[in-house]
């Protein structure tokens, strides 16, 4: 990321937590929110966000053609086990057909880490849909079952590439007035996904589902080839007048400087804040908070619930029902896109630990449900009717809708929210990030087990298994996390700060232990730190000197300190210190040089640097007769005399600069081998 001007040091002020919510991490890709919007002449009604809400159905049609990858797998599977499979697979093979997604999604915030702070969240969100298109193509030519395990890895690479560029680019994207709306875009629109998979592939054949798919990531870039890049990372490389340009089309006003002003400040703040990833590991403030979110991570997952959406026809196909597999399939996903819109209404109203133990405790009722009903039809004979059409065929179809939507009210958004709240604005990046490895490599073992132990030992030990992770993930949300609903920035810190419970004590044991020393970074030595920072744009490229250099000769600049070294000043491994400098006033050396050389019998060099009474006694004599400015030439060129003002002169990074390096008490000449 392209570095800015540095400015003198100020306490962060806590109002500004509440006026500019945080924006999205700039180098370590991981989404946070965007700017408040500044409101101008002009800016008034729901029209003038039109803009807004184009780029982020642009960017959110993204999840339709990602998340369509997952539910492809629900009416695929039946297909490939059934007797004219095109591709003869079986239950082994099929469950890494399924899980293989989880695998590859992986590598998605691990490249948009990469990438997404070099080249911008637009064209890193385009290239998403590559591996998506190559999937798709090699399901529609597929021959083989490895063919297929190689759609779905890069399926999995597109998949997770998209869910960690399009919150970035939202967040950096969407004033306040509608942020919460474009954040609501994410879920509904990976529902829609589901059930347009679960729509049309029951009723395509295998092939030409493949086919029709293929056209979602071809439509996305379509669409979202138009869009503008972030205002936000076009600052961050430098470029104020394309990010002006960007954040004016988007906001549909030209009242936007002040907006923009901030953006800048908050793009320079972010770099004096350290690796983000490192302190979120091995911060002690932070250990509560990274227990937070693994627990969360591990509790969304193992619930089940991508088995149950990835396995959803084979699950119902077991059900003597009069709908098929594939029509129930339907209503489950009709159900679940209409579940993801209550905690937009809920989770500010209710608060976010009753929303989570109430999804919980849903949850655990539907699973448990569906458990005892398996458990009965896989080990008993004379308790359920064997009859097609019996009414307890209903049982677990219920048990699976309660537990849709359950797990949607809670379980599903809540934890998101509570990740924007609890870690700090440089650091929610990289938290991010950490929550989408951790929920991958989650996802894939349960996605693949779920498969094996239902072949194995039966799918009501697979649903015993998931009842019983919701009932821990239930008691341990219970026990750790606290409510966040109305607390300000500032107040939740404090919370994450304060001794932790014996809960929380023993998930810390998952947690590295922290390195760091916190100190007073001024008293470091040589070698403890770099400074000026060089990731920082601290030279005037006017003057060549330090920004800020005063008459004095020095300037407060930014320092970084070595790995392993928190300040106590800053909390992290950025200070500020006091730098040797030259102060200029505006003379250029070589222009000195130059009128003393050409117009130096007149005195013009004189008159340049302030000295005009030797100025008009070269005038009148004609520089000494030449001789007067035969020495000011030697002088000035060898630097002895230079602005009246005592000023140093400008002069270019590979210019003549001449520095006069004494020896004293203080110095001392280094032996040498061959000495």
């Amino acid at each position: 990321m392209s570095p800015h001007s540095i400015h003198r040091h100020t306490s962060p002020d806590p109002g500004n937590q509440r006026t500019i919510p945080a924006l999205v991490a700039v180098s370590y890709g991981r989404p946070v929110k965007s700017m408040s919007v500044v409101v101008g002449q002009g800016r008034g009604g729901r029209g003038q966000c039109r803009n807004e809400y184009v780029a982020a159905l642009a960017a959110t049609s993204s999840l339709v053609a990602s998340v369509a990858c997952a539910g492809w797998s629900s009416p695929a599977l039946p297909v490939l086990r059934g007797p004219n499979s095109p591709i003869p697979v079986t239950p082994d093979e099929g469950s890494w057909i399924v899980s293989l997604l989880s695998i590859g999604s992986i590598f998605g915030p691990v490249i948009c880490g990469l990438f997404v702070d070099r080249y911008g969240r637009r064209p890193v969100l385009l290239v998403s849909a590559i591996p998506l298109v190559a999937g798709w193509l090699f399901i529609a030519f597929a021959e083989s079952v490895g063919m297929l395990y190689t759609a779905r890895l890069l399926h999995g690479i597109g998949y997770g590439l998209a869910y960690s560029v399009t919150p970035i680019y939202l967040g950096e994207i969407s004033s306040d007035a509608i942020r919460g709306s474009t954040g609501v875009l994410v879920t509904v629109m990976a529902k829609l996904a589901f059930l347009f998979e679960y729509s049309v592939g029951p009723y395509v054949g295998f092939r030409a589902l493949a086919w029709i798919s293929l056209a979602l990531p071809v439509g996305f870039c379509v669409l979202f080839f138009w869009m503008p890049e972030t205002p936000y990372f076009l600052l961050a490389r430098g470029n104020k007048k394309a990010a002006a340009d960007s954040l004016r089309w988007l906001r549909r006003s030209t009242a936007i400087d002040e907006e923009l002003n901030r953006m800048e400040k908050l793009v320079q703040d972010s770099k004096q804040k350290g690796n983000p990833l490192r302190q979120l590991l091995l911060t002690s403030t932070n250990k509560k908070s990274l227990v937070i979110i693994l627990l969360l991570s591990l509790g969304m997952q193992l619930t089940g619930i991508n088995a149950i959406l990835g396995y959803s026809q084979t699950i119902f196909s077991r059900l003597a029902l009069p709908l098929t597999a594939a029509e129930l399939s339907i209503v489950l996903a009709l159900v679940q896109l209409g579940s993801v819109m209550l905690p937009t209404f809920l989770v500010d109203r209710a608060g976010r630990r009753p929303l989570l133990l109430a999804s919980t405790a849903g949850s655990l009722l539907g699973l448990a449900t569906c458990a005892v009903y398996f458990t009965l039809d896989e080990t008993t004979t004379d308790v359920l009717s064997p009859e097609p059409g019996a009414p307890h065929g209903w049982i677990p179809f219920g048990g699976v809708l309660l537990f849709i939507i359950s797990f949607a009210i809670g379980l599903a958004t809540v934890p998101f929210a509570i990740l924007g709240e609890v870690f700090p604005k440089h650091i929610k990046a990289a938290a991010n990030s950490v929550f989408a490895v951790i929920t991958s490599a989650v996802m894939f073992s349960v996605v693949k087990l779920f498969q094996v132990i239902s072949d194995g030992a039966g799918t009501y030990v697979s649903f015993w298994i998931f009842t019983g992770c919701t009932a821990v993930t239930g008691v341990l949300i219970f026990l750790v996390i606290p409510e966040t609903k109305g607390q300000s920035f500032e107040r939740i810190q404090e919370m994450m700060m304060r001794p932790p419970t014996i809960a929380v004590l023993m998930l810390l044991l998952l947690i590295p232990t922290s390195s760091e020393v916190e100190i007073d970074c001024n008293s470091l030595r040589m070698g403890q730190y770099i400074c000026p920072d060089p990731t920082l744009r601290q030279i005037d490229p006017k003057t060549q000197q330090l920004r800020g250099c005063t008459q004095e000769n020095k300037a407060r600049v930014w320092c970084v300190a070595v790995d392993g070294i928190v300040c106590s000043e800053t909390k992290n491994t950025s200070f500020t210190r006091e730098m040797p400098c030259k102060w200029t006033n505006g003379y250029h050396f070589d222009t000195a040089l130059l009128l003393s050389v050409f117009l130096g019998m007149f005195g013009a060099d004189r008159f340049y640097l302030g000295y005009p009474a030797l100025g008009l006694l070269k005038f009148c004599t004609l520089g000494f007769m030449f001789l007067g400015q035969l020495v000011d030439v030697i002088l000035i060129a060898t630097q002895v005399v230079g602005p009246a003002d005592g000023s140093a002169y400008i002069i270019p990074y590979y210019g003549p600069v001449i520095t006069v390096v004494r020896s004293d008490n203080w110095t001392y000449r280094l032996p040498q081998d061959n000495w």
